[in-house]
């Protein structure tokens, strides 16, 4: 069993984040979170609610409900009405990754404002490689004279998050 300090798994996050892209045939950006979620509402019984009420520094959260009715479980990603729209996109990404990845707390003592957790960081991981693909955005970025606005336009994700995406993958080298 992965424990939340163990290392972050980087490589296995962003190949899982892949494999749904491919299952869902998205091949383009930006990613269609509607897709995905049709997709997973099968496989995990998976909702998504826009919540008021929320502060400002909290996004949102994957709540996990077992279902006397079947023996099951239902799945609610529940998400911060109140932050902008690709904030929003992102945050759903990031609780897929963590409903994907398994990497919820099960105890309820999950630090909820603290984003360097191993699980937040394999969450966040997901998220960049779901919604910003590097095989996207390498091949954005050969045909050149793009910027970060342009691309965070094209993906819909905030420029800081593409710049964190450009810059971790190190893609402006390449070109």
């Amino acid at each position: 069993m992965h424990e939340e300090n163990d290392k972050p798994r980087i490589g296995p996050a962003r190949n899982a984040a892949r494999a749904i892209l491919k299952r869902c045939k998205i091949k383009e950006a930006p990613v269609s979170l509607r897709v995905i979620i049709s997709h997973l509402q099968q496989a995990y019984d998976l909702d998504v609610h826009l919540c008021a009420g929320f502060t400002d520094k909290f996004s949102g959260m994957l709540v996990t409900v077992e279902t006397k009715e079947t023996g099951g479980e239902h799945n609610e990603i529940h998400i911060n009405s109140e932050h902008h729209w690709r904030r929003r996109r992102f945050t759903i990404a990031h609780e897929i990754g963590h409903l994907y990845m398994n990497t919820t707390c099960s105890d309820g003592t999950e630090n909820l404002f603290d984003g360097k957790t191993t699980f937040e960081l394999e969450a966040d991981a997901f998220a960049a490689e779901l919604l910003m693909p590097l095989s996207f955005l390498n091949k954005d970025l050969k045909t050149g004279g793009v910027s970060i606005p342009d691309l965070a336009w094209k993906y819909i994700v905030s420029q800081e998050a593409m710049g964190w995406k450009v810059s971790a993958s190190n893609l402006l080298s390449k070109f």
